[in-house]
């Protein structure tokens, strides 16, 4: 097999990168070509998981030209969605395609993009198992659910070592710096009026100095609980490497999903954060709202609470262990591959 992995945005890198891993693992090995934005070239470039880079042509048909170069089998969508997505589909109609869909919403019929693109692909994948078994009968008939718990081996080889200093305790939040996904206010106000001990850090792992990003509200108010010591910023954001290097020296990992952030039904319902599967990937404990405590998979990852005195408790505890987390087959890497490989299979066979 030879497989363009398309990903025409600057998000969801972390979900390319799992599918990049268990696809490799695939015997006999698949040869994958990534095709992006220019600003991953280095990421993808250093990966031996993968054979070639491009850049992303401005024009969805242009693909063409590289997938006849290549010999392509089979097309992925990282992100199976967008007007680009819709017209690459169109253009190489003679190569069976497959993808994600990170929000089953897009399923819907009223939403014609995503209802469409989904409806052409030959299989798609869906990141969180509760989300796929709420699908009608005929999705999941050409869909699985794929928890994304492993990283290429030679991008683990890049992570640098990284220590706690001693009387620190880390507690990651990855994702951009934005209210309406997290409840970052939440978490201030009960550390203010309950003030942690001084060696607490909270880190704020995606680019304070982003667009949109509400790093500048959130500061003002750090400032005014005089908690600032105690969250730790990254400006510019980090590479891939570092990034996980501070995910793999955290305690826990803390999705702040709450009933009051604006995306809390979409969370719940339809779509899943990043932080879920970086807390598969590394194997950390999520501290997180027990609305979710239904589903298997974020069950058996995470410790839950309802109010944020209780989120409060939890952290206190500490250290936080994940002993008696990820002990499902789920977890075992072989599960990710074979998820993979079963989708690539039915794409071809569909007639």
């Amino acid at each position: 097999m030879r497989i363009l992995c398309i990903e025409p945005s600057e998000n969801h890198h972390e979900t390319l990168l799992a599918w990049i891993a268990g696809a490799a693992r695939i015997n006999p090995r698949p040869q994958l070509y990534v095709v992006t934005q220019p600003a991953f070239q280095t990421l993808y470039a250093q990966l031996e998981e993968v054979e070639g880079w491009f850049p992303l042509p401005s024009e969805a048909c242009d693909v063409r030209q590289l997938a006849k170069r290549i010999s392509a089998t089979h097309v992925f969508h990282n992100t199976a969605y967008g007007r680009y997505t819709h017209q690459l589909i169109s253009c190489l109609r003679s190569l069976p395609h497959v993808g994600i869909v990170h929000n089953t919403a897009k399923l819907r019929r009223l939403s014609w993009m995503g209802w469409r693109i989904a409806r052409r692909l030959e299989h798609f994948w869906v990141l969180r198992h509760g989300l796929w078994a709420a699908l009608p009968r005929w999705w999941r008939r050409k869909s699985t659910p794929l928890l994304l718990t492993q990283l290429p081996p030679s991008l683990e080889a890049q992570i640098p070592p990284l220590s706690v200093p001693d009387g620190q305790r880390w507690f990651a939040i990855p994702g951009r710096v934005e209210c309406k996904r997290r409840a970052y206010s939440e978490l201030i106000e009960v550390l203010q009026r309950n003030p942690p001990p001084s060696g607490w850090r909270f880190l704020l792992l995606g680019p304070a100095n982003a667009r949109y990003s509400d790093w500048p509200s959130l500061h003002a108010l750090l400032e005014e609980s005089e908690l600032g010591h105690h969250f730790v910023t990254f400006p510019e954001g980090l590479d891939f490497p570092s990034y996980h290097a501070y995910l793999r020296a955290s305690e826990a990992i803390l999705p702040l999903i709450h009933p009051t952030t604006p995306y809390w039904q979409a969370y719940l319902r339809s779509q899943i954060t990043g932080a879920f599967s970086l807390a598969f990937t590394h194997r950390k404990p999520m501290l997180l709202h027990k609305a979710f405590a239904t589903e298997a998979d974020l069950a058996d990852a995470s410790l839950f609470y309802e109010t944020t005195d209780e989120l409060l408790s939890l952290l206190r505890e500490g250290p936080i262990s994940r002993a008696a987390l990820y002990q499902s087959e789920r977890w075992n890497p072989d599960q990710l591959t074979r998820a993979i490989e079963v989708g690539l299979l039915r794409s071809e066979n569909v007639p």
